[in-house]
């Protein structure tokens, strides 16, 4: 990541062969030493992956038990337990959504258990911006199923506006369960979003909710699903909070103003929330346009 020079992969293939250094300086050798000192450093850090690849690739064929048992002895949060405390949470509510999104109940109960099994490899640990892709290599070097190595990866998604949503059922119920138990673990101990200060990353939680629903077109009432993950007394206090993330989502024809003809109280069903405002934006385009 802080190494200045680009990989080049052969377009054959597609395996990377080479690599292209940048230097702001003349070398009076036309670059061989600047070459040769990159080469070294580049080497030691190959070795290095592959030492970690190695030794994570023996954890995950031996069924990544013990990488889910180191998860124990790390906290998530000091009010809220433990990252295997969280997975067992995150593996009860996939399964209960499980039938919502066309997924076998099973299988997305066994793919929340393992999805963040990867933290505790030691390949995330030195390289954390790969956790999540490498979840998937060792679900599948482990001898799983292609849709349960696919939501290893998968379940962060949507992280923004413009990342892709995942559409495959397994995949969908767990990254809605990872981020339903988000929302509901924060809001029952009283660490909710205010004004900028969003430290746990809770409008994006909230904002991956919305487009899981919206893009796959789930019906799922979310207070129900809110109940289902234990949100406490704040329950319908983190109902209107998904509301204040959608209302900042671009939709055709949406009429904010609207909100009053749908009414807030209503917004348990998002699919069928967005329905009935556009509804009410083409009433009030058809209004103004028999006024003009």
């Amino acid at each position: 990541e802080h190494q200045k020079f680009f990989s080049v992969s052969n377009p054959k293939t597609g395996r990377i062969e080479r690599f292209v250094t940048v230097a702001n300086i003349e070398a009076a050798d036309q670059g061989a030493t600047i070459l040769k000192g990159n080469q070294k450093l580049l080497a030691a850090r190959l070795a290095d992956a592959k030492f970690f690849w190695e030794n994570d690739l023996r954890e995950a064929k031996a069924g990544m038990g013990n990488w889910q048992a180191a998860l124990e002895n790390v906290t998530f949060h000091n009010k809220l337990g433990s990252q295997a405390a969280r997975i067992k949470r995150i593996a009860a509510l996939a399964r209960d959504l499980a039938p919502v999104v066309g997924a076998d109940p099973d299988m997305a109960e066994q793919a929340a258990l393992v999805a963040k099994a990867d933290l505790s490899s030691q390949m995330v640990y030195e390289f954390p911006e790969l956790q999540g892709l490498m979840g998937r290599y060792y679900a599948e070097k482990a001898g799983m199923s292609a849709d349960i190595a696919a939501a290893c990866e998968a379940h962060y998604s949507p992280l923004g506006p413009s990342d892709d949503v995942p559409t495959a059922p397994v995949s969908v119920a767990v990254a809605l369960a990872d981020k339903l138990d988000m929302l509901t673990g924060f809001w029952a101990i009283d660490e909710k979003p205010t004004g900028s200060n969003d430290p746990f990353a809770l409008r994006r939680a909230a904002l991956g909710v919305i487009r899981l629903i919206l893009d796959n077109h789930l019906t799922l009432p979310l207070a129900d699903r809110l109940a289902a993950a234990d949100a406490g007394a704040g329950a319908a206090d983190l109902l209107g909070f998904p509301y204040f993330i959608l209302r900042n989502l671009p939709h055709e024809g949406a009429h904010w103003g609207g909100l009053f003809g749908v009414g807030i109280g209503l917004f348990t069903d998002v699919c069928r929330f967005v329905t009935q405002l556009n509804g009410v934006a083409f009433n009030v385009q058809v209004y103004r346009a028999a006024r003009s």
